[in-house]
C-alpha cells in the first residue's frame, strides 16, 4: 500500500492528518507528487519513519527542500520518472504548465498503454479512471486551497485500486 498526496502548499495541518491516516492504513511508502513547497513541511513525513519519495512541483524552488529530503533518506525526483511501483510499470509527474495540458499529457500517456499506472498532481483536481488497462489518477489537493476539498489517496498496487480519502 502506498499513500499518495499532492499540492500541500505548506499546509502542515493537512499533511499531519494525511500522515496519521497513512500510518493507520499501514502504508509501506508515501509519494508526494509535488508542491510541498517549504522544507519545514516535510517534518510529519520524516517523523513518520515511512519511506518516501517527493517529486518536484512548480512551486518547489528551495534547494533546501532537496537537501532535506535526501538527508532524511527520501528520494527526490526533479522531472517525470518511470519506475516500477509495487510491480506496476509506472509514470509519475507533477505537471506541465496549465492544468489542461497536464491532464492532456496524463490521458495521452494512458492511451498509449505503455504504463499500468500513471500518477500526477498540479491540477488540484481529483481524477481517477482506467484507460486501455492504465490506471490513471491525481489525488487532488491536500491543502484545499483551490477546490476547498482536501484529499489524499491510498493505492493498493496488488489489487490495482485507489481509495480517495477526504481529510
Amino acid at each position: 500500500m502506498v499513500g499518495v498526496i499532492s499540492d500541500t502548499h505548506d499546509d502542515i495541518d493537512s499533511l499531519e492528518r494525511a500522515v496519521e491516516l497513512f500510518q493507520r492504513f499501514g502504508v509501506d511508502e508515501i509519494i508526494h507528487l509535488g508542491d510541498l513547497v517549504s522544507p519545514f513541511t516535510l517534518k510529519p513525513i520524516i517523523s513518520s519513519g515511512i519511506p518516501f519519495r517527493i517529486l518536484r512541483g512548480n512551486n518547489d524552488a528551495e534547494a533546501l527542500l532537496v537537501t532535506t529530503v535526501l538527508e532524511n533518506g527520501g528520494i527526490y525526483y526533479t522531472a517525470p520518472v518511470e519506475l516500477e511501483l509495487g510491480g506496476l510499470k509506472s509514470l509519475m509527474f507533477h505537471g506541465f504548465g496549465s492544468k489542461e495540458l497536464t491532464k492532456k499529457v496524463a490521458l495521452r500517456m494512458a492511451e498509449s498503454s505503455e504504463y499500468e499506472l500513471i500518477l500526477y498532481g498540479h491540477t488540484h483536481e481529483l481524477h481517477l479512471e482506467e484507460i486501455n488497462g492504465s490506471l490513471i489518477f491525481n489525488p487532488g489537493e491536500s491543502s484545499g486551497k483551490l477546490t476547498g476539498r482536501r484529499t489524499v489517496a491510498i493505492l493498493d498496487t496488488i489489487e490495482k485500486e485507489v481509495e480517495i480519502i477526504d481529510l
